[in-house]
């Protein structure tokens, strides 16, 4: 990725919990309201039916006894929405500038090992420690031998390699750590959605319902959930490094994932679809995580790899680290 990857101002920090606890207060207070006027429709359709099954009873006569009709009053109040807003707040973690530290740390790693190498094979490196690499070569040029031919062409030309090679590292590092955040950017952009639109569901309920095909389901005791964990498989992220980068750079959060339809005849149906809805959510983002962690797994198998002998990563002990004064002195003599 060519640019930082910055986190929108509506999904950063504070402004991002704010909203995520704000909504969700919202959408539980407009659940309860709702599922309010639901008891009392109902209850006034149970009325008519049976005012005109029973014309003989007084026109106040009702089979539903008032202590009931409030006691179940109280339960939508106290019981039934309660899992709400501790479902959204866990939605307030991971944070994805929690990753910035890590990105720029390896963003300075990647530039203090890259360098550039001519066609006479002289290497510029970006730290000036490493471009006394060239330095090296020009004082052994001085110099004849067998140590000379060993220490240039087993050492220093690998140790040159490497250094290009450390630098590829920690850009794929850095890549997959700001793919990571941009995936987490979506989810928060997700969750903000999935607020708006359960609280869009419940306010345009078709008042027009028939009030005797209600469904009249317990929701107590739905599940907060529990936090996101990492999976396990095997899939690259490259291609979708490259597809938000793309995106990022032109000041665009990636859409998320589609949730479920929301709408339905009743705000405890509009419930159940909205704990479905979440539970989408984060089988969605498992799965990218899944992705993200593969994608790691697959790097430090590469880097195991790469530093066994003769890797892109492996530089070879020169003969000088265990030789005898007199055998690096043998032969080693200036050419002129």
């Amino acid at each position: 990725m060519s640019s930082q990857v910055e986190t929108p101002g509506d999904l950063a920090g504070g402004t991002y919990k704010s909203t995520v606890r704000d909504k969700a207060a919202q959408l539980k207070q407009e659940l309860i309201k709702q599922t309010l006027d639901d008891i009392e429709s109902w209850r006034k359709a149970v009325d008519l039916e049976y005012q005109q099954a029973h014309p003989d009873q007084p026109n106040n006569a009702s089979p539903i006894p008032p202590e009931e009709i409030e006691g179940y009053r109280n339960t939508v109040r106290n019981e039934y929405y309660e899992w709400v807003e501790p479902a959204f707040e866990k939605y307030l973690e991971p944070d994805p500038d929690a990753l910035n530290s890590m990105i720029s740390a390896l963003r300075t790693i990647e530039s203090s090992f890259g360098g550039s190498q001519d066609d006479a094979g002289n290497y510029q490196g970006a730290s000036s420690a490493l471009s006394r690499i060239n330095d090296v070569r020009t004082d052994m040029a001085e110099w004849e031998g067998s140590f000379q031919v060993n220490f240039l062409d087993n050492f220093v030309s690998p140790l040159q390699t490497s250094s290009g090679n450390q630098a590829a590292v920690a850009k794929v590092s850095r890549e997959y750590l700001e793919c990571t955040k941009v995936m987490y950017i979506r989810y928060r952009k997700a969750v903000v959605e999935l607020l708006d639109k359960s609280i869009q569901a419940v306010q345009t309920l078709n008042n027009g319902k028939d009030p005797k095909s209600f469904t009249w389901g317990t929701l107590i005791g739905i599940s907060v959930g529990t936090a996101l964990t990492l999976g396990t498989g095997g899939l690259a992220i490259t291609g979708a490094v490259l597809i938000m980068s793309s995106t990022m750079s032109q000041g665009l959060v990636p859409d998320p994932p589609k949730t479920n339809e929301l709408s339905a005849p009743t705000a405890q149906e509009v419930a159940v679809k909205v704990s479905e809805a979440m539970s989408k959510l984060d089988g969605d983002v498992l799965e990218e995580e899944r992705k993200v962690q593969d994608a790691f797994g697959a790097l430090a198998d590469t880097i195991v790899a790469a530093r066994k002998d003769y890797g892109q990563l492996w530089v070879a002990t020169p003969a000088i680290s265990d030789a005898r004064p007199d055998e690096i002195t043998r032969n080693l003599l200036p050419d002129s």
